[in-house]
């Protein structure tokens, strides 16, 4: 899987207008966390994508002056981005909804920790690269290897249930699932090294 080659230079690329093959990258890499990041702080569909813009925008106006060496990590500052653009969309007027209370507000406020948010964060970012590795390695399979792997991994199905509905035997459901997930698992690292953001 290819990625950006080092921080500073996929970053550098992102602060020139020019480079657009560096913009679709971080929008493939990033869209969808930052969306389901968004959706998660109870915003609707449509703020969701409003906000998804908003965190393009600013990053737009604002990378060039990040320093990697000064600012922490690239991806702990979008987080942040995200995170307070939704919060800014929630409390805005027209969000405000419900009763006013004080048990209401505190409900919303335990809602919105920085804490959640990062883990959030992190679970959304393993989920896009559990998604683009396996996009990716997809074609390294025979169709039942694959789905014996995906019905058991990724649909949670027991072993047996798999087998019969595949025909296959316990024994080469499991084999076929292992060998899936050790692929996975190595172009996951790969995918970890190449895009440390």
């Amino acid at each position: 899987m290819q990625g950006p080659e080092t921080r500073p230079t996929f970053i550098g690329n992102l602060a020139n207008p020019a480079c657009e093959q560096a913009w679709n990258e971080f929008v493939r890499l990033y869209r969808d966390i930052i969306y389901r990041v968004a959706r998660s702080r109870g915003l609707q569909n449509a703020d969701a994508e409003d906000v998804t813009q908003e965190v393009f925008a600013i990053v737009s106006r604002k990378v060039e002056s990040f320093d990697c060496s000064a600012a922490g990590s690239f991806r702990g500052w979008l987080r942040k981005l995200a995170r307070d653009t939704a919060i800014d969309r929630l409390r805005q007027p027209q969000h405000d909804v419900g009763s006013g209370d004080s048990q209401m507000r505190q409900a919303l406020e335990q809602r919105l920790t920085p804490d959640d948010t990062a883990t959030l964060w992190n679970v959304e970012v393993k989920r896009e690269q559990l998604l683009r590795a396996c996009d990716h390695i997809r074609d390294q399979f025979s169709e039942s290897v694959w789905q014996s792997f995906w019905l058991t991994a990724i649909e949670h199905q027991s072993i047996p249930s798999a087998a019969k509905q595949l025909g296959k035997s316990e024994g080469s459901v499991r084999v076929a699932r292992c060998r899936v997930m050790a692929r996975l698992k190595r172009e996951v690292d790969s995918d970890d090294r190449s895009l440390s953001l």
